[in-house]
């Protein structure tokens, strides 16, 4: 699954080894992988411009392109980006190739086909996608315990829906939100405004923890280069529903919180 630990492991891959370098052309497999503009445009727009850099907000990969240009890339659950020969067989799941330098293709794949990619200036970027309403990046050197009880604070609902809404906190996907708050010892049902100042803090460690974790795993998917995350998909409770809570050995639980699979250990997280 796509989520933070994922994009940023692509996102540093791509600024190693495609950042500075031309994209020849590209070729539009599946039509609604592209946002916009149309694909015959996309392929036209893009085709001759320099990558400039590799950036992510929230689980969004945003590449500057020489000439103004900004190409945006969003993996939703199973998508990723493939550094591969161009004379390499094209997986079935391939939606777009974006033909390099050196022979090589820089290929968007999604056995989903729910990958999207954008292009257009920065500008217009930024608000066809909604990037100004994303809250802080839980990974950014900005986010502290005092950033959180802010963003939480006079939320309603659960919390575990809270801390889904990319316009409380950027990128925190709902395996990590489980793992994270776990780790924290926090029922996911639990009202925001309801959590003391000490599990505030305990949660933004959590959330940093897990993260950090995933990133130094480089994830749970293929990186840039098709080598496999050595991250656990299922860590300690996501998808571990009726297995022992590695904790205190309490069968995992499972409900649905707003449409969305929540897991939890009903002893550790009271």
């Amino acid at each position: 699954m796509a989520e933070v630990p994922e994009v940023e492991t692509i996102v540093r891959d791509l600024r190693a080894a495609v950042v500075g370098r031309p994209i020849a052309g590209a070729q539009v497999l599946l039509p609604d992988a592209v946002r916009f503009p149309a694909p015959p445009e996309f392929e036209a727009m893009v085709a001759g411009r320099v990558v400039l850099a590799a950036e992510r907000r929230a689980k969004h990969i945003l590449m500057p392109l020489e000439g103004g240009l900004t190409l945006a890339v969003h993996f939703m659950l199973w998508g990723t980006l493939l550094l591969a020969p161009a004379a390499r067989r094209r997986a079935p799941e391939t939606l777009i190739v974006f033909a390099l330098d050196r022979d090589e293709d820089l290929r968007l794949l999604d056995k989903l086909g729910y990958a999207r990619a954008a292009l257009g200036t920065a500008g217009e970027v930024a608000e066809r996608l909604d990037l100004a309403s994303l809250g802080p990046d839980a990974l950014d050197l900005s986010f502290t315990p005092e950033v959180l009880a802010e963003r939480l604070a006079r939320r309603r609902g659960a919390l575990k829906a809270v801390l889904l809404n990319q316009k409380v906190l950027a990128g925190l996907g709902n395996r990590d939100a489980d793992e994270s708050m776990w780790l924290a010892g926090i029922d996911p049902r639990r009202a925001p405004v309801s959590l003391a100042p000490d599990e505030i803090a305990r949660l933004h460690g959590a959330i940093g923890e897990v993260l950090r974790e995933g990133l130094e795993l480089r994830g749970t998917q293929a990186d840039l280069f098709g080598r496999p995350g050595q991250a656990r998909h299922r860590r300690n409770v996501f998808e571990r529903t009726g297995q022992p809570c590695p904790r205190c050995g309490t069968p995992i639980a499972h409900l649905r919180i707003t449409g969305r699979n929540t897991h939890f250990c009903p002893h550790c997280q009271r």
